[in-house]
């Protein structure tokens, strides 16, 4: 099975993947990358200038081959 890593980046800054995990492709990567996003949103929202919290699904070599992310916009209306 093909091994891949998760890059985090969240409002504590940047976590690189230590450790990699066997999924059986990267769509099935991926779907395990939007329940750790939906983790990372249970812990807070995104906040301050780079309102976005984001989970890379690198590959074996560590090339990002897809990207996850929640962006929070606030717009106020007068």
């Amino acid at each position: 099975m093909p091994l891949f890593y998760f890059n985090l980046f969240d409002h504590e800054g940047f976590s690189r993947a230590e450790e990699p995990y066997a999924f059986t492709d990267v769509a099935a990567a991926l779907a395990e990358a939007e329940v750790v996003l939906a983790e990372m949103a249970l812990d807070g929202l995104p906040r301050g200038p780079d309102s976005r919290i984001e989970v890379e699904v690198l590959d074996v070599n560590r090339t990002c081959v897809a990207k996850v992310s929640l962006e929070l916009r606030r717009q106020i209306f007068t």
